[in-house]
Formats: C-alpha cells, structure tokens, sequence
C-alpha cells in the first residue's frame, strides 16, 4: 500500500499533527508498507505529486491531515502566514484518473467534500462535525492499524469506530463504496454481476 499523507498547519488554529504523523509512520514501517509526506503542504506540492508520471509517485491512499474551509475547501499553506484554499471541484478535477483509491480527510466538517470526492474515487472518508486533536490521531492509529494487515478497509474502518465509541460519539463517516476501494476491478464487475444476478432471480420468484 502507498499512501500520501500531506498536511497544513495553522498559527490561529493549531492541531498536533506531528504526533498523527509519527504514529502513522511507524506503523508504515512496521508493516512494510509505502509513506510519503508533505508536511507544510501548498497548492502545488499536490499538483506536482498527483500529476506526475513517474510510477512511484502512484498512490493508493490520499491523508489529509488539517483545516476544511466553510466553502469545503482544504486549507494549504500560502506565501509566509497566509493559507490558500484549494476548492473541492479543483480537487476532484486533480484525482480524476489518478488511481487513488481511498481519500481519508482528517479535517473537522468534512463531510460534503467526502461526498464530492466520492464521485471521482471509490472511497472517502470525512467528519460531521469538529474533531479533537486526540480523536483525530486515535482514528488514524485504529484505521491503519487495521488497515495495513491485511484487515478489509470496511472492517478497519468500523473498528476504529468502536474504539471511538468508548469516549464520544465518532464524527467520521464513509462516502462512496469502501468495500470496493481495494479490490481489482475483475472483482468489483464479479460483485456487481452477482448482486445483478440475485435481483433478477427475486424478481422471477416474485
């Protein structure tokens, strides 16, 4: 698995995403899986990675770690303390075509860009409402705990709800198709055929 986590901090609204970055490091490491970070994340530090051609810079998993605008765009870093937004149909635009499979938004309030990613990838996830900093660092450590052994991306994903349920009511929510980010596509058009399947012996019987 590959994954690009990027990130952008804020003077006026500080999070502790270090400490989110090192939990998810050691556990790429300990997996044997593929990390790469851009940390003080701008605008075109993402453009340059999705868009480029060089294989290794391919991606199975997009983590943002940071602010969601109110118009439900991920604030990035600007020229010295200012931050720029780059906007969800931009964003959707950029991972069209690029074969990521998952995106995870770390960001309080990012439900409706979930849903408008959703459209272009086949899984994302996002929060209904604020997220604490401890929150948002235990749902990374419980999801790709799970996630980088081998664990289904809906079964990680619903034990690091539970483990959220122990203190608060979860704030993240899957838009799109989990069950199929991680499938090849010939599995995905066996699935659909055999639901197809099914409808249509329901229908005869009834």
């Amino acid at each position: 698995m590959r994954i690009l986590f990027f990130f952008a901090n804020s003077a006026d609204a500080y999070m502790d995403i270090e400490r989110e970055h090192r939990t998810l490091q050691q556990l790429a490491d300990a997996a044997g899986h593929t990390l790469r970070v851009l940390p003080a994340a701008e605008i075109n530090d993402l453009c340059e990675v999705l868009q480029s051609a060089d294989p290794d810079e391919h991606y199975d998993v997009l983590h943002f770690s940071g602010h969601v605008s109110e118009d439900q765009g991920l604030e990035l870093r600007g020229n010295g303390r200012t931050r720029d937004v780059l906007d969800g149909d931009a964003l959707q635009a950029l991972l069209s075509g690029t074969g990521v499979k998952l995106v995870v938004l770390n960001a309080c309030h990012s439900e409706s860009l979930a849903t408008l990613l959703s459209e272009v990838v086949p899984a994302a996830i996002g929060t209904t409402r604020k997220v604490r900093d401890v929150a948002a660092r235990q749902f990374t450590r419980e999801f790709y705990a799970a996630l980088m052994h081998d664990v289904d991306a809906e079964q990680a994903f619903d034990r690091a709800l539970q483990r959220q349920k122990q203190s608060a009511t979860p704030a993240y929510v899957v838009k799109g198709n989990l069950a199929h980010a991680f499938l090849p596509p010939t599995r995905i058009i066996g699935d659909a055929r055999r639901k197809r399947s099914r409808g249509r012996k329901a229908d005869v019987l009834n």
